[in-house]
């Protein structure tokens, strides 16, 4: 069974949602229980939540990393390099590979690497 539970930014296709919950995880939309939200809200939620943030917004690593807000993951999908037909399946695929090691973990999914950095102790 899969580790970690996910809050999926706005900003990330609904097939990146659909396509984990197929897979088995547990995957929140933010557009479904939070949509306009702030970027220290949406990690509030999820932070709140024990979930990973799932987003394409370097913002959430400003925020935890500058500011110290506290989360528990973020996934970042770099993959406009990616044709819009591929980048879906790639995302699904490298983050059903990270799931058991992104909690506590900045995850950068790049074409062709994966990133992890531990999130600072914001408390």
């Amino acid at each position: 069974m899969p580790s970690a539970a996910f809050f999926v930014d706005e900003c990330v296709a609904r097939l990146i949602v659909d396509g984990l919950r197929l897979r088995g995880f547990d995957a929140i939309d933010a557009k479904d229980v939070c949509r306009g939200d702030n970027d220290e809200r949406v990690l509030a939620l999820a932070a709140a939540a024990g979930r990973v943030i799932i987003t394409h917004d370097w913002g959430f690593g400003e925020l935890t990393f500058r500011q110290r807000l506290p989360a528990s993951g973020i996934i970042i999908l770099s993959l406009y390099a990616l044709s819009a037909g591929t980048r879906e399946k790639y995302a699904i695929d490298r983050i059903c590979g990270v799931a058991e090691t992104c909690l506590s973990q900045l995850t950068i999914i790049e074409p062709g690497r994966i990133r992890q950095r531990p999130l600072p102790d914001s408390r």
